[in-house]
Order: structure tokens, then C-alpha cells, then sequence
């Protein structure tokens, strides 16, 4: 019996490690997490190169880990014991109050000298296009600088200020009109619900805020902000991409969408389908229910329908502009949305596409650094 005690820890470890191997083997591999909101990691390739350079075994550690059986119950319940245990952060998501989900940014998430790189493309591109079209650009500051009142106590993150600093310095006193402050709008309106408790993006609302500061920005009447301000329920029970990195949360969000008052046609992609409306509703009962913006990020939109005015407004942009859109839509008699992540373009070559009269360029603070694409494609 003695004997049986002693080695009954090493057979219940054994038999968890066989039991979730043998269910990992006959699992399904999975590519993409809708919970997550991300690709998978599937089993690599093995090759000598990649053992070498020791990329194949940080490639089969994150495979291991995203191909855990049960993987979603298994975070939860991470979550729930370090709770337990006082932890405020967890994954890199801060408990905050009010039932906010904040993100964790760190220095290394506003990379100096990517930072400073996509700053100076974007300035380069500012001055260059100014010649051309009237532009504006908006940096979305993230959700926990925003509101970072509602972090717990002692709760650090980065200093946004930085950036935005920094972004104006590289702007000038030539394009300094350009930046538009939404980061100072966002602030005025920080005890409303202008972004989702378990998601980083902003709300309807908040970008509805955003609308208002580039119509002011552009010398626009602001009436036609005020006549937009109302939303159509849509969902209640939105969980969003921080939610993801938990699996836990004490409120559901809900998502709104505003409505425009005219019939647009929308061209998706260069010609692979047309729609009438730039929302997809049949997103709202997949995990993905952001997606009912415009179906997601998509490469390339081109939308007419609007005031017939003869302008054309360039949007180059990444997922917080996607909220934004519908506002934007009657505005312009033409409305080009790009997504350069998506699209092997550069910006001087859409400016000879299209033509624009205006160009907006909005971006998330936080995305807009980490981006790859950018300086490429806008130097």
C-alpha cells in the first residue's frame, strides 16, 4: 500500500501526459482560434536550417501551446486561480475597474526605432501629399491610456505621450495642421463608453467622436456630426479580442452601428463583390461579431453613393477605422478605403490611382508602431 502512494503521483502524471498526447494526436489540428482572433500555430516543418537557428523550437513550443487540448478551459481556469490569488494582470490584460479589460503596454510595445521609422514615413508622406490633397491624420490613442483612471492600483503602462510628441516634432510647423488631436477628444469623453470593455477597439461612440474631430478639423458643418448620432442596438453579448487573452470577463459589451440615411454601393476588392451596406450582420453570431464592420479588414473598398460634391477621400487605415467608415461614407462623393497590410500598393501609387481630393490616414497608436508595412510602402 506504502509502495502504491509513493509511486501514485509519477502514474497520474504519466497518465495525464499519454492521456493528452494521445488526445492531441487524434485532435484535429486547428489553424485559426476564434476565441483568440488569431492564426494558429500548426506543426512546422522539420529542417536542419530551422533546428540550427533555433526557429524551428520556438516554433514547435508555440505549437505545443496553442494545440493544447481544451486550451480555451485551461486558460479560463488560469485565469480564475490567479485571480484568486490577487493577481491584477494576467496575460498581459489588467483587471480594471468598472469591468474594463486594459492591455498592458510596455516599452518594448512602442519600439523606439520602429516608432521613429513609420513616424518619419508617415511625416514624408504628409509633406509629399500636401501638394496634392488636403491631408489629416488621426492616431487612436489605446484604450488603457484613455482611461488609465480605471486601472487598478499601482498598474503601470506606457506613456503614450511620447509617441504623440514625437509624431508632432517629425510633423512640423509645415504639417502641423495635419495631426488631428483626438487623443485630447477621446480625453474630454473618458466616463463615457467610448471603448468596449473586453475588446481594444473603440465603441461606435468613440468613433463617432472621432467623426466630429475631423469634420471640425476640415472646416465642415457640424450639424451634419450632430445628424449622425444616433445608433441601432445590434448586440449584446460582444467578447472581444482582450476578453481572448483571458477568457474571462464580469460584462458582455454591446455593439451599436450607425445607419447611413442614403442607398451606398460598396465594391469590395477590386470587383469581387458588391453590397449595398457596409455592415455584415452574419458576424454577429460567430465569435467575431467586429467583423460586422465592413466584413473585416478588407485589402481595398470603394464607396459611392455619397454627396455629390467631386471629392474623393483617400482612407489608409488599419481596424479602428472600420467603425468609422459608415460616418465618413455620405461625406464624400467617393470614398476609398486601404488597408496596406492587406494590399501590395504604395501610397504614392494610390494617390495616382485615385486621385483624391482629401486623405485621411488612422491609425491605432499602439498598431501604427508595431506596423511592418508602413514605412515600406509609404517611403
Amino acid at each position: 500500500m506504502k509502495q502504491i502512494r509513493k509511486w501514485l503521483p509519477v502514474i497520474v502524471f504519466i497518465v495525464i501526459i499519454f492521456g493528452l498526447t494521445g488526445i492531441g494526436l487524434t485532435t484535429e489540428e486547428k489553424t485559426y482560434s476564434a476565441t483568440e482572433k488569431r492564426e494558429l500555430q500548426t506543426m512546422p516543418k522539420v529542417k536542419k536550417k530551422t533546428i540550427k537557428n533555433g526557429k524551428f523550437q520556438k516554433q514547435y513550443e508555440a505549437y505545443l501551446s496553442d494545440q493544447f487540448p481544451g486550451r480555451d478551459r485551461w486558460v479560463q481556469l488560469q485565469t480564475g486561480i490567479s485571480r484568486l490569488l490577487g493577481k491584477k494582470e494576467i496575460n498581459g490584460v489588467y483587471f480594471g475597474r468598472d469591468h474594463y479589460l486594459l492591455e498592458h503596454y510596455e516599452d518594448e510595445d512602442f519600439e523606439a526605432e520602429r516608432m521613429q521609422m513609420n513616424i518619419e514615413a508617415l511625416a514624408d508622406f504628409a509633406r509629399n501629399a500636401n501638394e496634392r490633397a488636403d491631408v489629416k491624420i488621426m492616431m487612436v490613442p489605446t484604450k488603457t491610456w484613455v482611461l488609465r483612471e480605471k486601472l487598478p492600483a499601482f498598474a503601470q503602462t506606457f506613456d503614450e505621450q511620447i509617441f504623440y510628441d514625437a509624431l508632432e516634432q517629425a510633423l512640423g510647423t509645415r504639417c502641423a495642421q495635419t495631426l488631428i488631436p483626438v487623443e485630447k477628444v477621446l480625453q474630454a469623453h473618458s466616463d463615457e463608453e467610448i471603448y468596449y470593455r473586453t475588446d481594444h477597439h473603440w465603441t461606435t461612440l468613440g468613433a463617432w467622436y472621432g467623426y466630429g474631430a475631423y469634420v471640425e478639423a476640415t472646416g465642415g458643418d457640424p450639424e451634419q456630426v450632430l445628424q449622425k448620432g444616433d445608433f441601432k442596438l445590434v448586440s449584446n453579448n460582444f467578447y472581444g479580442t482582450t476578453y481572448a487573452k483571458v477568457n474571462q470577463a464580469s460584462q458582455a459589451d454591446a455593439i451599436s452601428v450607425y445607419e447611413p440615411q442614403i442607398t451606398l454601393e460598396v465594391v469590395y476588392n477590386m470587383g469581387e463583390k458588391t453590397a449595398q451596406s457596409l455592415y455584415e450582420m452574419e458576424y454577429l453570431d460567430s465569435k467575431d461579431q467586429y467583423r460586422v464592420f465592413t466584413g473585416g479588414n478588407q485589402p481595398l473598398l470603394e464607396i459611392t453613393g455619397g454627396r455629390k460634391n467631386g471629392k474623393t477621400l483617400l482612407l489608409i487605415k488599419d481596424s479602428f477605422a472600420n467603425s468609422m467608415v459608415p460616418f465618413l461614407a455620405e461625406d464624400f462623393e467617393k470614398l476609398v478605403v486601404v488597408d496596406l497590410r492587406q494590399l501590395n500598393v504604395g501610397c504614392s501609387q494610390l494617390l495616382d490611382m485615385f486621385a483624391p481630393t482629401n486623405v485621411l490616414v488612422l491609425y491605432n497608436s499602439a498598431q501604427f508602431v508595431k506596423d511592418r508595412d508602413f514605412a515600406i510602402k509609404c517611403t
